[in-house]
């Protein structure tokens, strides 16, 4: 599932950092982004979206109303300079708030407990769930079946990925982003533009790089402090 989002916000750095967050959520997609309410309303009306990040000041003045959102379903994060008597006023619709700069270990508390309320539940007529531990990629004219805890790293490279096993190396025509994707988050995690790790194959952390074996992979400067909160979220490093 994936949670699809706008942000509308005055603030054009916290927008390009929230923009750089996407990358290491493969459940988070930021549709669109918007300075102005007008073409927010105008993108919104065919497109139904699960978040909304904003800005205090179109709380305040009422304007959030005006996007006449086509789903109850829709949840409001806001984005604060400061902590004010004000806000205590005009938040009660929403979800949570976010302090800027934001941190990433702040900004995927709300996502986390969003995507576990959205996830759809399963009744007694509902087909039994297949949790798989394995994925089928295409190699050259076979489509080979690739398990997750064999998986080392993948590497991208241009149009393809390099996927590197503990037995062997498969090139494929894939995205960066479309693993991020489909990739299980609590396996995989993304440390460089041009990397993508397991975790359980980390054999150690050497200040910028991570060592899977005989590979010494390098951690990119965006990517070092989302990459420490994830392990100390999913509670994998402890200080």
């Amino acid at each position: 599932m994936i949670l699809e989002s706008i942000i509308l916000d005055r603030d054009l750095t916290h927008i390009e950092n929230l923009k750089k967050y996407e990358d290491f959520l493969p459940y988070l997609k930021i549709d669109a982004c918007f300075t102005n309410i007008d073409n927010a309303k105008h993108y919104l009306k065919n497109k139904k979206v699960d978040i909304i990040f904003t800005g205090l000041e179109f709380i305040q003045n009422n304007s959030i109303e005006k996007l006449n959102l086509n789903s109850i379903d829709t949840e409001i994060i806001l984005s604060l300079n400061t902590p004010s008597f004000e806000f205590k006023n005009h938040c009660m619709g929403a979800f949570d708030y976010l302090m800027k700069p934001v941190p990433f270990e702040k900004f995927i508390k709300p996502l986390n407990r969003i995507y576990t309320q959205k996830l759809p539940t399963t009744n007694n007529k509902s087909k039994p769930s297949f949790n798989n531990d394995f994925f089928f990629i295409k190699n050259n004219s076979v489509i080979e079946k690739v398990r997750y805890n064999d998986v080392l790293f993948f590497k991208g490279m241009k149009d393809y990925i390099w996927i590197q096993t503990v037995n062997k190396r498969i090139i494929t025509l894939q995205t960066m982003k479309n693993l991020c994707e489909n990739l299980p988050s609590d396996r995989f995690i993304r440390i460089h533009r041009s990397f993508i790790v397991s975790l359980n194959h980390i054999d150690c952390i050497d200040r910028n790089r991570i060592v899977i074996g005989k590979e010494r992979i390098p951690i990119g400067e965006t990517y070092r402090q989302p990459f420490f909160s994830a392990l100390k979220e999913l509670e994998l490093i402890w200080d």
